[in-house]
């Protein structure tokens, strides 16, 4: 396995600097969770999950789906007793919660009522779009449509997520986000993010944050198994910034 060393980071508005955190701390916290994966093949590590354990297998990681990130934060509770939290990048097979793994920065439930009806509308299209003969009038109009039903739910899905930083402030994704354009698919479901909002809800203070990349190398071979990464530049560093406010200068426990 091989380490480099890595950091969190990012453009905070509110404070009008770059706040970052280090990896060193939780490296070897990293190491023990390779071992498990590759002991156990299965991120059903720390809680018996019966229903769904054909779904957390991690073989398709080395296989057609290609690998994830996995990131490990280590940190230290009011009473001084260290902690360890644990993420994967995205959803784990369609499941965006696993017992024992840091949740999504929004609520699942609101999620599906948004997603759900309007995905399997998109994906309709998709199958019209299949059948009709490219650049065609037909083919134009649907693929139009298509992309916009797709805009507008990247849209009212960014909605649903809530930051909050270490002093205690809770916000939108649109109010943390930094940065030019739109807000990339996928911004707030990387390690870092949902480490730092899972934190900053249990009164975590962070001592260190570590990425890696566990199973076949991503389809534009930047990502390898076993190697270790910085926060991604495009989703994550534009939120980091809000996220790590207060943490600099958290000398006493976080109040609720």
């Amino acid at each position: 396995m091989i380490f480099s060393a890595t950091e969190s980071s990012g453009f905070c508005k509110r404070c009008g600097t770059v706040h970052r955190l280090e990896s060193s701390r939780a490296v070897t916290a990293c190491y023990s969770l390779m071992e498990k994966l590759e002991k156990h093949q299965t991120i059903e590590l720390f809680q018996a999950i019966p229903r769904h354990r054909h779904l957390l297998i991690t073989d398709d990681l080395f296989g057609k789906s290609r690998g994830k990130m996995f990131g490990v934060l280590e940190g230290v509770r009011r009473n001084g007793k260290t902690v360890r939290l644990y993420a994967f990048s995205g959803q784990f097979n369609g499941l965006w919660h696993v017992p024992g793994w840091a949740p999504p920065l929004f609520e699942i439930s609101e999620f599906q009522k948004i997603n759900y009806p309007e995905e399997k509308r998109i994906k309709t299209l998709g199958k019209e779009l299949a059948k009709e003969t490219r650049h065609c009038a037909r083919w134009h109009t649907i693929k139009r449509e298509r992309r916009k039903r797709s805009r507008l739910l990247m849209e009212k899905i960014h909605t649903l997520y809530r930051l909050t930083n270490f002093h205690g402030e809770t916000v939108s994704l649109h109010e943390a986000f930094v940065g030019p354009g739109g807000i990339p698919t996928g911004t707030g479901d990387c390690c870092a993010p949902k480490l730092l909002n899972q934190a900053a809800a249990l009164h975590i203070k962070p001592l260190g944050i570590a990425e890696f990349f566990w199973g076949k190398e991503n389809k534009s071979n930047s990502r390898h198994h076993g190697h270790f990464y910085s926060s991604c530049s495009s989703k994550c560093e534009p939120i980091l910034g809000f996220l790590l406010c207060g943490l600099n200068t958290l000398t006493e426990p976080i109040k609720k």
